[in-house]
């Protein structure tokens, strides 16, 4: 072959590698923005599992599961009535304590509710305001009776691949 041959091929096959690298890199960050978006689906979805799995424990009154939802150094509590109570086992014994002492418990399906929930996540970390409300059987009409409304402002940390209250505050 003739050198201006071997140059022109070797021009030409660089160039073509050039342009397929571009595009490869062009390809790869549309790729990076599509999986982000869906971590922060996968996140958010698993963030709306652990505020609906907060209120199914406290319903089973399963308190050894519900004590799991939260860091061991998790802050619970706020609004006018309480202060915060620290630590995931401290935070568990006060709500077993609150919820079987009160006189308004009754037999029969008690429920937490959580709605309206605005969470926004920033990688390992997440924030959201959500609202609450609490019912039991009115104890004559057996009619469901609403006990409370509550506001949440929480903080969540992703710890070994699982979201988990850091913070949960009470608000009126």
């Amino acid at each position: 072959m003739n050198g201006k041959l071997i140059g022109g091929l070797v021009l030409g096959l660089t160039a073509g590698l050039v342009l397929a690298g571009s595009l490869h890199r062009a390809d790869a960050a549309p790729r990076d923005a599509v999986a982000e978006r869906l971590q922060k689906l996968e996140d958010r979805e698993q963030i709306l599992e652990l505020m609906a799995t907060y209120g199914a424990t406290l319903d089973r009154r399963d308190f050894a599961a519900f004590s799991k939802l939260f860091t061991e150094d998790a802050t619970y509590g706020g609004g006018a009535a309480t202060s915060l109570t620290r630590g995931r086992d401290a935070i568990a014994s006060m709500l077993e304590k609150a919820i079987t002492t009160n006189t308004a418990n009754l037999p029969g399906p008690n429920s937490h509710l959580y709605f309206n929930p605005s969470i926004q996540v920033d990688g390992d970390r997440a924030t959201a305001h959500s609202k609450g409300a609490y019912t039991v059987p009115d104890k004559a009409t057996k009619a469901t009776q609403l006990i409370f409304f509550i506001n949440y402002q929480d903080t969540f940390v992703r710890r070994d691949g699982r979201w988990l209250f850091q913070q949960r505050l009470l608000m009126n």
